[in-house]
C-alpha cells in the first residue's frame, strides 16, 4: 500500500521535524518502557486554551490528562525519549514546548493508550499495542 503526501503536508512535516530537538529527530527510539512515578498527575499537561489554536488535538490532551499513570507507564518511540526532561509519553503532552503538538507519533500513542484503556486493557497490554504499531 503506498502512501501519497500533497506537498502542503510534506512541507508541514518537514518544518516540524526541524524544529524538534536535536534528540527528538531520531525517527523511532525502541527501549524499556518506564514505570509509572507514584502520585503522578496531569498538572502538567496542556489544556485547550494553551494549545495554540489547534482544536484537532484537544480530545487527546484531555485524555491523557485522564490517565496519567497509564501514560506515564509508556515510552514515547519517536525519539524524544532521550531528550533531557523527557521520562515517557506523559512527558510529550507536558509545558509549552509539549512534543505531542506537533508530534504525529506522540498523538498516535496517545490516541492508542486513551483508547485501549477505554476498552480495559492494562498497561501492559496498551505498551504491547504501542511496540506492535510504533516501536
Amino acid at each position: 500500500m503506498s502512501h501519497t503526501f500533497s506537498r502542503r503536508q510534506f512541507v508541514a512535516s518537514a518544518v516540524a521535524f526541524l524544529f524538534l530537538p536535536r534528540g527528538a529527530r531520531a525517527m523511532r527510539s525502541p527501549g524499556l518502557h518506564p514505570s509509572p512515578r507514584p502520585g503522578i498527575t496531569a498538572a502538567k499537561v496542556l489544556t485547550s486554551d494553551r494549545l495554540d489554536g489547534k482544536a484537532d488535538l484537544i480530545d487527546v490532551f484531555d485524555g491523557v490528562r485522564e490517565i496519567p499513570q497509564v501514560i506515564d507507564g509508556i515510552r514515547c518511540q519517536c525519539g524524544c525519549a532521550t531528550s533531557d526532561g523527557f521520562y515517557s509519553l506523559l512527558s510529550c503532552y507536558e509545558g509549552d514546548k509539549a512534543m505531542a503538538k506537533i508530534c504525529h507519533i506522540c498523538q498516535g500513542e496517545g490516541k492508542l493508550a486513551i483508547r485501549l484503556h477505554r476498552e480495559g486493557k492494562s498497561l501492559d497490554e496498551i505498551r504491547a499495542a504501542i511496540d506492535a504499531k510504533f516501536g
